[in-house]
């Protein structure tokens, strides 16, 4: 018995692109999409050809390709040139068209906004199918590498202790010379090294003078809106702070934003600023300890948001008995006291006005046996201070024990896509520089995953005539747009007023 043989490679076929594409692959829905988004309204340059000079590429098919690109880990402008001639499925998307690597990224630099844009479209594609339910959403932050390397990022401290180092070795450099009479050659020029040295000592001089002037902690040379953040390895690297809400109903991302803070605090305000905007009202929000912020929770309140925070664990001092931790001193509003754990009362020593309140019992903390390891320092009794925003932080605390197992879905709902994003799209690294344009690789980056999920819960049938049926919408107001527009205009022609 023989082996299964192939087709010979000289062998004419008659097939076209779209027998060699899969009746259910994703790239027919990537297709259908751009082609209901209206890329003129959303701002994409382009979308006329022009009069004059040599043809150019209009921008649906390269909109594809970078969405194609972007689900797909094929994100630079290089390897999508490669893909337009080795890639079926590319090809298909693109009808055979063979743009090189330059006009890629020309279109990518001319549309920042516009791709941007599309990720907006899909999300309220998703809402008008009830895909998006807008009563509970989850907030989370991941730091994502940027375009800029450890070395070429740079701190005070960093500069000065290198401004020192630079120091000594051109005294040591100019010593050396001055014993060997070499200071300048024949041609009175100095040497190579001393030249290299002094050169790089008035750049980092020009860098402390750029942070002295802004007020900014650190400087980066090569993408000057990335920062020094930790990672998750105990590192720290040259990242972005992405943050991200994510719908629970069918884990659909709905918002996001780039954040050069490493830390997540305030944040919480931000996205839900974000969600009000797009006419969300009266949501819950999910969010771990590190949005747990009193400012930001009594704006959540004011704007009839039900925040859903994990409390941060409080500082005390080390060695201290746990028994005997902040937390378990307990806030009476009514008689506006404390209760210690041995049972004595904790009396306010400041105005209910103040903005940070100290309470205190010297009496009763002078009898009390445990107060060598209850107190801290020498002054012999403990001090509970209560900040202006500890009314909010206590509802937020009873909230959250109220709400323990809506706070559990938060991981599920909120880190799967940040997991999706940077293991299968392979998105834990930027390409662009600037924050503006990383935005850009997020959107698409967020929109590739949106398209799957939706794939995933409707199915390839559902969504296909769901699009449909707006493309057929969108074609029936085209023409009956058009034919207004020609009657209006042939009225004008009959209607015009006679010269006098």
């Amino acid at each position: 018995m023989g082996y299964i043989e192939g087709t010979s490679r000289e062998q004419l076929a008659y097939w076209s692109l779209d027998d060699l594409v899969q009746e259910d692959s994703m790239v027919r829905v990537i297709d259908r999409f751009i082609d209901i988004c209206n890329l003129e309204e959303l701002g994409f340059t382009r979308t006329q050809p022009a009069d004059t000079g040599r043809p150019g590429f209009a921008p649906d098919p390269l909109a594809k390709l970078y969405v194609y690109g972007y689900m797909n880990t094929v994100r630079s402008s290089r390897k999508m040139e490669k893909e337009c001639k080795r890639n079926i499925e590319v090809m298909w998307l693109t009808s055979g068209l063979t743009p090189d690597h330059k006009t890629i990224s020309e279109f990518r630099r001319l549309n920042i906004r516009p791709l941007q844009k599309l990720l907006k479209e899909f999300v309220k594609l998703c809402r008008s199918w009830d895909l998006v339910g807008g009563e509970m959403f989850a907030v989370d932050g991941t730091k994502i590498k940027a375009s800029n390397n450890k070395k070429n990022n740079f701190s005070r401290k960093k500069l000065e202790a290198r401004l020192s180092k630079l120091d000594e070795k051109i005294e040591e450099y100019l010593a050396k010379l001055e014993e060997e009479d070499l200071l300048e050659d024949s041609q009175g020029v100095a040497p190579e090294g001393l030249v290299k040295l002094v050169e790089r000592k008035e750049l980092y001089e020009e860098y402390l003078n750029y942070l002295n002037e802004t007020g900014e902690n650190e400087v980066s040379t090569v993408d000057p809106d990335a920062r020094l953040m930790g990672n998750n390895r105990g590192g720290v690297e040259m990242a972005y702070n992405v943050q991200s809400t994510v719908d629970a109903k069918n884990n659909i991302i709905v918002d996001f934003d780039v954040s050069m803070n490493p830390s997540d605090q305030g944040q919480l305000t931000n996205m839900s600023k974000r969600l009000i905007r797009q006419g969300y009202r009266r949501f819950t929000l999910l969010a771990d300890k590190g949005y747990y912020n009193g400012k930001c929770l009594q704006k959540g309140k004011k704007y009839k948001i039900k925040a859903i925070v994990s409390r941060q664990e409080p500082s005390n001092p080390k060695g201290q008995p746990k028994e005997f931790n902040t937390d378990k001193f307990k806030y009476d509003s009514a008689s506006d006291t404390y209760r210690c754990p041995a049972g004595q009362t904790l009396h306010p020593h400041s105005k209910r006005t103040a903005a940070q309140r100290n309470f205190f019992n010297k009496t009763a903390c002078g009898k009390c046996p445990y107060v060598d390891v209850c107190a801290s320092g020498e002054s012999g009794f403990r001090r509970i201070t209560r900040g202006k925003y500890s009314d909010v932080c206590d509802e937020a605390d009873r909230v959250f024990k109220e709400n323990l197992h809506l706070y559990k879905q938060r991981q599920q709902i909120v880190e799967h896509p940040f997991g999706t994003v940077k293991r299968s799209m392979d998105g834990g690294y930027f390409l662009l520089r600037r924050r503006r344009k990383v935005r850009c690789e997020v959107a698409l980056l967020f929109l590739g995953y949106n398209l799957k999920r939706a794939y995933n819960v409707l199915g390839f049938s559902e969504i296909m005539a769901r699009l449909d049926c707006l493309s057929r919408a969108f074609t029936r107001f085209s023409r009956v747009f058009c034919a207004f527009a020609v009657f209006f205009t042939i009225y004008l022609r009959n209607h015009q007023p006679s010269a006098a």
